[in-house]
Formats: structure tokens, sequence, C-alpha cells
């Protein structure tokens, strides 16, 4: 389902997100919503607890695989910082 809606700021920078908006992200008074903006000039509107929801996991795998192999490469990187080396040729 997409929903587009237009709505326009007032003079402090303010919007009210529509009724629409509200019920689809089960949004009450008081409720904290995360506005991320993408390179491409896209904003995600959602809650902060979807949006962990959503990018947990994205780097699992990145570093290494297992506890132990992910400590190993902890170490090399403080091991270089500590010697001045930054990965650079």
């Amino acid at each position: 389902m997409t929903l587009t809606k237009i709505v326009r700021l007032g003079r402090k920078g303010q919007m009210v997100l529509p009724k629409e908006v509200r019920e689809a992200l089960k949004l009450k008074e008081g409720d904290s919503v995360l506005i991320a903006l993408q390179d491409e000039g896209q904003a995600i509107l959602t809650t902060p607890k979807r949006y962990a929801a959503l990018t947990r996991g994205l780097l699992r795998g990145t570093w290494e695989q297992t506890k132990e192999e992910i400590e190993r490469y902890i170490q090399r990187e403080r091991a270089s910082w500590e010697s001045g080396y930054c990965g650079s040729p």
C-alpha cells in the first residue's frame, strides 16, 4: 500500500501529519517519529521501533562471522590505530 499526502509547513517549520498517516503508523499524541533523510533527497518517516526492526542485522557478517573472528578483527583495528596506520597506502 502506498499512501501519499501533501502537507504544508507552518512558519516555525511545523507540519501536521494527516490522520491516515497517523493511523497507518499507529501514532498517538506524544509518540516519537523518526525522519531519515536519504542521499537522493527522499525522507523515510517511521517510528524509532519500526526503524530499528527494519535495519536490524543489515551489517551482520560485514566484518566477520563468529564472536572470535569479530574479536580478532577489533584487536587488529585497535593495533592499527595505536601504530598510526590508517589503512591508506
